[in-house]
């Protein structure tokens, strides 16, 4: 039994969560026990907990609000542990963190690889102390970070917050990444075709020599504490310098895992049993991995690394987490027709108008956006696409914002992330003049969600009664010793001949995520991870007006096609 216990606190990003479940993973490896449960005021704490970790976002104002009220939270609940913050919002605000008091140890994002080596040295401080040394840990752990933070080596694709840089080696340069995007949007419109290959720069005599991981990619895991679906960070950083984020400031230049190693960690997933992996990144369309062919070393675009996965493994399912606009075309959808390729797409859209894609410094404008959603949808059968919207940009008039609307309606989003712009310091939107009050951007984000709402019921009605496949996920309630019936459908229902599989408990629910990205909620007791073929049920309109994320109601079933395929708790 584990002596001592490490909590974890996830704000932000997938990134954020896969980051935070490798750690953990380096953690539990090291000997401790680990807490991924949310805390909250009322919630009790684990016991003998020496360090709570803080993953930080700092997208907009309320994120690091959220952080600051968590910090002083856990710092209250747990008195004798020390509390370390990483993430986007460590980066930029070190001495603010540090500030708030003195058992915080603020570890920067872009150092946040450290978290790999800090359990041992962490585990073989406290086995060697006293039990009163344990309350004093985080004068070792400052330490540590600080010794860490010289003896390894650092990600080369941070900026630096005075000087502008000069470009990397084997990287694209922001102005080539600007050229890349516009010849592409010109071979889209003559209907050229792209290679899948995609070349940015020659690669220099001396780079191939082994491969070693940049210390960005260094947090990864096959096993997961917090989530049932593995994902992987194949990307990070971000060329865009739009002018209402910080992100790039934080995670720095893109950068790219290469496709080797996309494909071993994939396979290692494979063979660990995983039905589908989340392939994630800050901007995956910037995604440009190094790649040994035929032909010699060479960069892969997203398209061409899609395909490389498709050919090197065999039955686990791929699901991207988000794309720029411009880089969906022909040459992606044509990769992304593949049946493993999950029918889900999420947008980073922001806006409908090509004047406030313009002010925000964004590489597309809305013609793009429009041919994107209708490439997508004949790739796939009637897909889930979602996207960001940022309402009450500065100069953002009620014309514009009608074009953000008739995009919505017109583009029948299944989903709508929508946020009100919020300032950020060392921006250049924090400033711009226009600014819009922020009840008028309240009330726009108010229509979005409404609009986003509705959108969700119709699209979950359009796939009432279709049985699709789903991967299972972490239950809610606790379910031990659930029992199984496998009944047969009653003679006359739809899908004659099939099994609904049901439970013996009234309580019994599993919760699933289908290949469209619709949350149900089945009747019985499933394992955790495994692929099941579920109907789709009603839409949840209760809970999705609550922001709950089971959506419909659904029922697992039994095919031919899946039978041998389930194993079922008994």
């Amino acid at each position: 039994m584990p002596k001592y216990t490490v909590h974890f606190e996830t704000l932000g990003c997938r990134l954020n969560q896969i980051e935070s479940e490798s750690a953990a993973r380096f953690f539990a490896d090291a000997g401790f026990a680990v807490d991924m449960e949310s805390m909250t005021a009322a919630a009790p704490v684990p016991e003998n907990v020496v360090l709570s970790i803080i993953n930080t976002c700092t997208v907009t104002g309320k994120a690091e609000q959220k952080a600051r009220r968590l910090i002083r939270l856990l710092l209250r609940k747990m008195p004798y542990a020390c509390v370390l913050v990483t993430g986007c919002y460590a980066e930029l605000e070190v001495e603010a963190i540090q500030a708030i008091d003195q058992r915080v140890c603020v570890l920067p994002g872009s150092r946040k690889d450290l978290l790999a080596d800090i359990p041992q040295e962490l585990k073989s401080y406290l086995d060697a102390s006293s039990q009163e040394a344990h309350h004093e840990s985080t004068d070792f752990l400052k330490d540590l970070v600080s010794r860490l933070s010289e003896e390894k080596p650092k990600p080369t694709n941070i900026k630096s917050r005075h000087t502008d840089h000069g470009d990397h080696d084997t990287e694209p340069s922001a102005e080539a990444e600007k050229q890349q995007v516009s010849s592409a949007q010109s071979g889209a419109q003559s209907g050229g075709k792209k290679s899948l290959l995609a070349p940015v720069v020659p690669v220099k005599d001396g780079a191939l020599s082994g491969f070693t991981p940049s210390p960005v990619f260094r947090l990864a895991t096959d096993t997961f504490f917090a989530h049932s679906r593995s994902s992987i960070k194949i990307q990070d950083g971000c060329n865009c310098e739009c002018t209402y984020c910080r992100i790039h400031l934080a995670r720095g230049r893109a950068v790219s895992l290469e496709v080797e190693e996309v494909v071993r960690r994939v396979q290692q997933l494979e063979e660990a049993g995983q039905q589908e992996v989340v392939l994630t990144g800050v901007n995956l369309s910037q995604y440009r991995g190094l790649y040994h062919g035929p032909n010699g070393a060479e960069y892969l675009n997203l398209a061409g690394l899609l395909q490389e996965l498709l050919n090197k493994s065999h039955s686990i399912r791929i699901r991207i987490s988000s794309l720029y606009p411009e880089s969906v075309d022909e040459n992606l959808c044509a990769v992304i027709s593949h049946q493993r390729i999950q029918p889900y797409f999420h947008l980073s859209i922001q806006s409908g108008s090509d004047a406030i894609l313009k002010a925000m410094r964004r590489p597309y404008r809305s013609a793009q956006v429009y041919r994107a959603v209708e490439l997508l949808r004949q790739a796939k059968n009637n897909p889930f696409i979602a996207c960001d919207i940022i309402a009450g940009f500065p100069g953002e008039t009620e014309e514009d914002f009608a074009l953000t609307q008739a995009m919505c309606q017109s583009c029948n989003f299944a989903w709508v992330h929508a946020f009100p712009f919020s300032p950020r310091p060392g921006t250049p939107a924090a400033t711009m003049k226009g600014q819009v009050p922020q009840w008028v951007a309240g009330q726009r984000v108010k229509w979005l969600t409404s609009f986003a709402i509705q959108s969700k019921c119709f699209y979950i009605s359009q796939w009432k009664g279709q049985v699709v496949s789903a991967i299972t996920e972490h239950n809610r309630q606790d379910r031990k010793n659930p029992s199984l019936l496998v009944q047969e459908t009653h003679e006359g229902q739809e899908n004659k001949g099939s099994k609904v599989l049901s439970s013996t408990g009234s309580q019994q629910l599993t919760h699933a995520v289908t290949e469209n990205f619709i949350h149900l909620e089945l009747p019985g007791a499933f394992p955790q991870g495994i692929s099941i073929r579920v109907r789709i049920g009603e839409p949840l309109l209760e809970r999705i007006h609550a922001g709950d994320e089971c959506e419909a109601s659904g029922e697992a079933v039994l095919d031919g096609l899946e039978d041998k395929k389930m194993e079922l708790t008994s």
